[in-house]
């Protein structure tokens, strides 16, 4: 019995250059998506790290404005006059069209931290809530002021330090218990408004890592107001 006989093509073996090409472009493909896939994956945990760290510095500022304003305190005499290392002032200003107020204003909120020498600090403070302009005048920076005893000038406070520093907006609002409206500026200091606003409305625009504006917003009673 004669063995079958096999043409040489059935012999050979392995992948033509055709085929090779077409299982290269189906793994680069392949390739293609799980990277975008991890990419995309990355970009979204970025960004929600990124956002959460705004949202804690916001949330952490509000805290604290929260817990100095509601105990404002304001010394009035029995004439009616205001002693005058105490005040509360709060100033109407803008950039580029965005409002960036400023806030000083006497607390019994504070820490008693000695200041050195055996000199004991204050329960009471001078406060300030100041907004800046940096030097190449890209951002605004919100300054938080502190002098460990009362002040007669709001405006001469220690240096403070930082808060953030891409502030898109900071709005404050006072409701006068008077006159019951809204006002956009306060001054204890000008004959006729020697006492606290009922309460403020603090509004608050920060600009996260990537251009998107995050709004924290609340309304602060005060205790010691009438």
């Amino acid at each position: 019995m004669r063995a079958k006989q096999y043409s040489s093509d059935r012999l050979l073996t392995g992948f033509t250059l055709l085929e090779a090409l077409i299982a290269m472009s189906i793994l680069a493909v392949i390739m293609t998506f799980v990277y975008l896939s991890f990419f995309t994956a990355f970009k979204a945990k970025s960004y929600v790290e990124q956002r959460n760290e705004v949202y804690q510095v916001g949330n952490q500022i509000m805290y604290h404005f929260k817990r100095e304003l509601s105990s404002a305190f304001l010394d009035v005499t029995p004439a009616g006059t205001i002693a005058p290392y105490t005040y509360f002032v709060g100033i109407k200003d803008e950039w580029n069209g965005n409002p960036m107020d400023k806030v000083f204003f006497t607390t019994m909120s504070h820490v008693d931290i000695p200041l050195g020498s055996g000199i004991a600090g204050s329960d009471y403070a001078a406060i300030g809530y100041d907004t800046q302009i940096n030097q190449d005048k890209s951002n605004v920076y919100l300054v938080h002021r502190e002098t460990p005893f009362f002040i007669a000038e709001p405006f001469i406070q220690g240096t403070g330090y930082v808060l953030t520093r891409s502030v898109q907006s900071f709005a404050l609002y006072y409701f006068d218990p008077n006159t019951k409206q809204w006002l956009d500026g306060w001054d204890t200091r000008l004959q006729g408004t020697n006492y606290l606003p009922y309460a403020v409305l603090v509004q608050l625009v920060i600009k996260d890592h990537n251009g998107v504006d995050v709004t924290f917003r609340q309304i602060v009673r005060l205790r010691m107001a009438q």
